[in-house]
């Protein structure tokens, strides 16, 4: 296991490479952003818009916006396309399970703040709680039932609504690091493979327990039919010089509020705070790859020079260590145990990169 040389990120990330200088993917990707011209970007994004515009005078709705519950992000993105761009805009939420306060109140205060249409799909509790708790005992990975309601969800809805646009954030796997070999426009690959849902689908872990005709918004689509669709699916990020901390400034001062106390496991109190499921997603990902939300926040400050790696290496080892919150939440949504909680998560510990202490594991490195 090792990490960059300018910021924390380790090489046991997937896609993650550390060149002769020892710099990862995202700090590599921090020098590209630095040599594009976003003026120029944007009115490429202002064309693009305009070709829709003109062509779409059938539809009541010239693109969907994909938001979770009033997240930072997704405010933005809907600001960008509503106000900015002038689109008439369809947010389109699948609605969080288990929803913070927040949350719920972000996404009422965003509603309000740009008088948008939006489309909320809350999916059976019943299957989406068993392939969560599938995806935790096979995968390790809870939420990637989650990853598969939110890309798949909306392309359909898209499909539903006739709708010919969809505006996604920020490419994760080029800010943050990850599969990606390049930055582009191009989103349509959030539809048949990313780094979040990789090669599985939803077939693969449902069994006769769940009806096929419930799995409609979790099924993706293929590549062929992505084309056949003439749906396109695009990167806000790639005409904006993308920033989470700013878009959290900027929708703050719209009636975005933070959390008041910062959960465990976390360097800022804006991010992923719409729900409360995720938390333990994030912590299993520590387990298999040394690092979970502390690194990437903290990696992201540095990225944007608000942070040296000098600070982050002391911060980053007090919050690694800590255990995620809504643990009691978790357990009653997949109707699990304690004991079988740690039975799960003990099985997914990398060994390669992890030693005993006590009756629990142990970093072995860290930056």
């Amino acid at each position: 296991m090792e990490y960059c040389k300018k910021c924390i990120l380790p090489n046991t990330k997937p896609g993650v490479y550390l060149d002769d200088a020892g710099l990862c993917n995202a700090c590599r990707n921090v020098n590209v952003k630095k040599s594009i011209n976003w003026k120029k970007r944007f009115e490429q994004l202002k064309k693009i818009v305009k070709k829709i515009k003109k062509n779409n005078t059938a539809n009541n709705y010239d693109c969907i916006v994909p938001i979770s519950s009033g997240g930072k992000d997704s405010w933005y993105q809907a600001y960008v396309m509503s106000k900015v761009l002038k689109c008439k805009v369809l947010c389109v939420n699948l609605v969080a399970h288990i929803p913070t306060t927040e949350g719920i109140n972000n996404l009422n205060k965003m509603i309000l703040d740009l008088n948008v249409d939006i489309l909320k799909i809350t999916l059976k509790p019943s299957v989406h709680s068993y392939l969560r708790k599938k995806a935790f005992v096979e995968l390790g990975e809870p939420n990637w039932a989650e990853h598969c309601m939110v890309f798949a969800g909306v392309f359909n809805a898209a499909k539903i609504y006739n709708i010919p646009l969809i505006i996604w954030g920020e490419d994760i796997s080029f800010e943050f690091g990850g599969l990606s070999k390049k930055q582009t426009s191009d989103a349509s690959n959030l539809l048949y493979n990313n780094d979040l849902i990789k090669d599985k689908r939803v077939e693969d872990l449902s069994d006769e327990t769940v009806s096929k005709r419930d799995l409609l918004f979790y099924e993706f689509p293929t590549k062929n039919e992505i084309l056949k669709s003439n749906i396109q699916s695009l990167y806000l990020g790639y005409f904006v010089n993308w920033d989470g901390a700013k878009n959290y400034k900027f929708v703050k001062r719209r009636g975005f509020k933070a959390e008041k106390k910062i959960r465990n496991g976390h360097f800022v109190n804006y991010d992923n705070i719409d729900e409360k499921l995720c938390e333990i997603n994030g912590w299993m990902k520590y387990l298999k790859m040394g690092f979970w939300y502390p690194t990437d926040e903290l990696c992201y400050e540095i990225y944007n020079k608000r942070l040296t790696r000098e600070k982050a290496q002391k911060i980053v080892k007090k919050l690694t260590g800590q255990f995620p919150s809504y643990l009691n939440d978790f357990l009653r949504f997949h109707n699990i145990s304690e004991s079988e909680f740690y039975d799960v998560a003990n099985k997914f510990v990398n060994k390669k990169i992890f030693k005993k202490k006590g009756n629990w594991w142990e970093l072995k490195k860290y930056p």
